[in-house]
């Protein structure tokens, strides 16, 4: 009941979080984009905070199934070199907010591991994270290295600070839940103390083992071993559905407005129409009318919750083929993946993730490349961006003589255009691209800060598909436009 309990109010705490760093995140970009960049440091605040608040919910809801044997590893195979990458790009920042710097120490060429990569690169986070907290100006390494044991191969990571380390007495309380070195190391260094208990619990559930050494004044070494190879303790991922090809509407199936709206905005700020269901037997039957082209499903829903929607929409003739993406707070991948999900994201949503799981499923419908010609550095690079994140696939032409040539050598679906370029301008390039029968069917979208006149105008409206005027026209008009014009070309 009281596991329960926590797992509920967890919940609870963790959807308005997820909120509050969806829009911060949202409102970073909009007032960079709006010149307004005084408004950032606080608007990066208030993220901050969130997500700490965040992470010490995670911690209790951790604690709370290790204690009631809920806690299950999902074993999966991935590169070592990977997971190192990935820590140190996410700690580096933390690591050197007090002055420390960042040692990876892993001589070696190593291979992969079949373990549970989520509890294993958490228990690194959890230990580089301690290791700043409690270093100022100092060093912080990671070593790793592979040894044998009993016929078995195992590999070890160990954590060194030139921190205030620990005495005796303090060892001896360390993996305590709820328990730091003492009352005056958490006055002074906050925390939980739910870190170190939970990194002992993980790595144990890997089949491994944590120790420490430390000396008081001198720094700590905190080491993690655990078997190259473990045993699968989940189904195996089925292999990924392929996406039908249909429109680009995103059903988003959740119980809390505020998600859905979050997402919503998300999505269509990057040019997929959405449509919303507030709870699973709603969203069932509102896939079964729009059969959207991905379903994102949350799992916590009250009556019928996400993974019954999964299993009825798996055995359903006409949906079965439906990419369906699960949403939780908690981490479920194996389940998710037993059940046919195609992929897995934890809450709060890193954007950057979820842009990269939907460019799959909008490839079929995005089809050739545009070519974006633009002489304004800044200009080219920020619609090659922008484009390249909406799943577009993009080349950049400095000139117009430069893109006429990359014309020549593969000829793109869409030409973005500007007019005002030096030598050969706009209007010259579309009246060449218009002269050769095989470039015909390119579509052309004038994009210019131009104040075009009278005879200008007749003349683009009768060659060009369309013209948008810099300034006046937002990133998501324009994908629209984009968008709209692709599948005329495929």
């Amino acid at each position: 009941a009281k596991s329960q309990f926590i797992a509920n109010m967890s919940h609870e705490l963790r959807t308005p979080l997820s909120a509050v760093i969806g829009y911060s995140e949202m409102l970073e970009e909009e007032v960079q984009d709006a010149g307004m960049s005084h408004m950032l440091g606080d608007l990066h605040k208030i993220n901050e905070a969130a997500r700490h608040l965040l992470s010490m919910i995670s911690d209790v809801l951790d604690l709370s199934k290790i204690e009631a044997n809920r806690m299950t590893v999902y074993a999966e195979n991935f590169s070592i070199d990977s997971l190192l990458r990935s820590v140190s790009d996410t700690v580096s920042s933390l690591i050197a907010k007090k002055g420390n710097t960042l040692v990876i120490d892993a001589p070696q060429l190593f291979g992969a591991l079949h373990t549970d990569q989520v509890k294993l690169r958490q228990c690194l986070f959890n230990l580089l994270g301690n290791a700043a907290k409690f270093t100022v100006n100092g060093t912080v390494t990671l070593r790793v290295r592979q040894f044998k044991r009993d016929h078995v191969e195992w590999i070890e990571f160990a954590v060194t600070d030139s921190g205030i380390g620990m005495n005796q007495e303090q060892l001896a309380q360390l993996f305590e839940r709820f328990v730091q070195a003492d009352a005056s190391t958490t006055r002074r260094y906050g925390g939980t103390g739910l870190g170190l208990s939970i990194t002992r619990a993980f790595t144990e559930l890997m089949g491994g083992e944590v120790d420490v050494q430390s000396e008081e004044g001198r720094g700590s070494t905190f080491s993690i071993r655990i078997p190259v190879e473990l045993p699968e303790q989940a189904a195996e991922p089925i292999e990924a559905i392929e996406a039908t090809p249909r429109d680009d509407t995103v059903l988003i199936i959740d119980d809390d407005a505020g998600t859905r709206d979050l997402i919503a905005r998300y999505l269509q700020r990057e040019g997929f129409a959405t449509r919303q269901a507030n709870d699973g037997r709603t969203g069932l039957a509102m896939a079964k009318a729009l059969r959207p082209r991905v379903v994102l499903l949350d799992v916590m829903m009250p009556q019928m919750d996400g993974w019954s929607v999964l299993t009825a929409i798996r055995n359903d003739p006409d949906l079965s083929t439906t990419p369906v993406i699960m949403v939780s707070f908690v981490h479920e991948e194996g389940l998710a993946a037993s059940l046919g999900a195609n992929d897995y994201l934890t809450k709060p949503i890193e954007w950057d993730e979820l842009r990269k799981v939907l460019a799959r499923y909008r490839q079929s419908a995005v089809g050739d490349d545009i070519l974006v010609v633009d002489d304004d550095d800044d200009t080219r690079t920020r619609l090659t961006t922008m484009l390249n994140r909406s799943g577009f696939k993009v080349r950049a032409a400095p000139d117009g003589a430069t893109a006429l040539t990359m014309t020549e050598e593969a000829k793109p679906a869409i030409v973005l255009l500007d007019l005002m370029m030096p030598d050969i301008d706009g209007f010259t390039v579309l009246k060449k691209l218009r002269e050769r029968e095989e470039w015909h069917d390119i579509a052309i979208v004038i994009l210019t800060a131009k104040d075009i006149t009278s005879a200008e105008r007749n003349f683009l409206q009768a060659e060009a598909d369309q013209i948008l005027t810099k300034g006046n026209t937002t990133f998501r008009e324009l994908a629209d436009q984009l968008r709209g014009l692709i599948p005329a070309q495929t």
